[in-house]
């Protein structure tokens, strides 16, 4: 059973955007809050765990973390994407790791081999069990569902379809043609902050003004930064370029964990922050750098967009390190936020209805 939040970590949570404060330090810190959290938001909500581009083929797969659950995304025969439980049905090895390509997935440790549509196909020495049944032993499927060139998961399976909850964000970035989008490279880290850190600095622009003074905030100002568009299941902030005659770039959080940007541009170019292996106080980080297909093949473009994104998000690396050990401060009280953190105050919202199972 999972425990209650502690010291009603959301129960201040405001319904009026106006009044909206920043969270408690047990939000950061306090391992109950956490597992609340996993089985609650991340378990009950959609998760981003592959990009499509990334299965275009059969046999290929991605592995990630849902909620501390190991999965495998693949596309199998006549090209079937699917979530896979990757853990073992005999002793809990994970059959498959990292991505690429395969025909079946062979556990590392006795040898079982699974089907990619998670069938038993062998199971070597099982002859003198009783208790054996390969047809007891398939890996389990977890609900998906594919939205603009990713795969999602909804680990519980409770969760509203995903497209329907995301209509109007899908109105806003079809021009972009996420969908299209090819994977150039990937940045990884690991990240020694609580992962609703990382969601609240990616889901307000205002820190350009502070962290981001030498580089963002030099093209997209801060203070001209406003959330587009809102539920309580998405937000989107419009980031208008200083230059009138430049382009902007939108940033959009699909809840809990789907963190995207995209730029403008007539061959836009944009990232996916996937977030897995979280713990209370950290969690990897994967930068996913994404671009139009026009651009994926240019020599020295993936390169230098690498350059680019590694240098911004060093800044924000900063940032997150500077405000965990602040919020898990004994110093620290929650303040109010901005107009221009109103996303936040959405993404706070929307944790404290799902923590109140709603």
């Amino acid at each position: 059973m999972t425990p209650p939040p502690r010291n009603g970590t959301y129960a201040a949570v405001s319904e009026d955007p106006a009044r909206a404060m920043a969270l408690p330090g047990s939000a950061y810190s306090d391992p109950f809050v956490f597992a609340a959290e996993r089985e609650r938001v991340l378990r009950g909500g959609w998760i981003p765990v592959a990009r499509l581009d990334q299965l275009a083929a059969e046999g290929d797969y991605a592995c990630s973390d849902v909620a501390g659950a190991p999965v495998v995304a693949l596309r199998g025969k006549s090209g079937t994407l699917r979530v896979l439980s990757s853990v073992c049905r005999h002793r809990g090895m994970p059959v498959v790791s990292g991505e690429g390509r395969t025909e079946v997935l062979t556990c590392p440790y006795h040898l079982w081999r699974y089907g990619l549509d998670g069938a038993l196909l062998s199971a070597p020495a099982m002859q003198g069990s009783e208790v054996f049944n390969p047809k007891d032993c398939r890996l389990p499927e977890l609900r998906s569902e594919a939205w603009g060139g990713w795969l999602w998961v909804n680990a519980n399976g409770g969760a509203k379809p995903l497209a329907d909850t995301l209509s109007d964000l899908s109105a806003r970035l079809e021009p972009l043609e996420p969908e299209r989008m090819v994977t150039i490279g990937v940045i990884e880290l690991e990240s020694p902050w609580n992962w609703k850190v990382m969601v609240e600095n990616f889901l307000e622009s205002y820190h350009h003004i502070g962290s981001h003074a030498g580089t963002l905030q030099l093209t997209h100002p801060g203070l001209g930064t406003f959330e587009g568009d809102g539920s309580d299941a998405f937000t989107l902030i419009e980031n208008p370029p200083a230059d009138p005659q430049g382009r902007g770039f939108v940033v959009a959080g699909v809840f809990p964990l789907g963190l995207m940007f995209f730029t403008e541009d007539e061959a836009p170019v944009g990232a996916w922050y996937q977030m897995d292996r979280l713990l209370p106080d950290r969690f990897r980080l994967r930068i996913h750098l994404l671009a139009a297909p026009a651009l994926a093949g240019l020599p020295g473009f993936a390169e230098g967009y690498l350059e680019q994104l590694n240098a911004v998000h060093a800044e924000d690396i900063a940032a997150c390190e500077g405000v965990q050990a602040g919020v898990t401060s004994p110093e620290y009280r929650p303040g109010p936020l901005s107009v221009l953190e109103r996303p936040i105050w959405r993404f706070h919202r929307h944790l404290a209805l799902r923590m109140n199972g709603e």
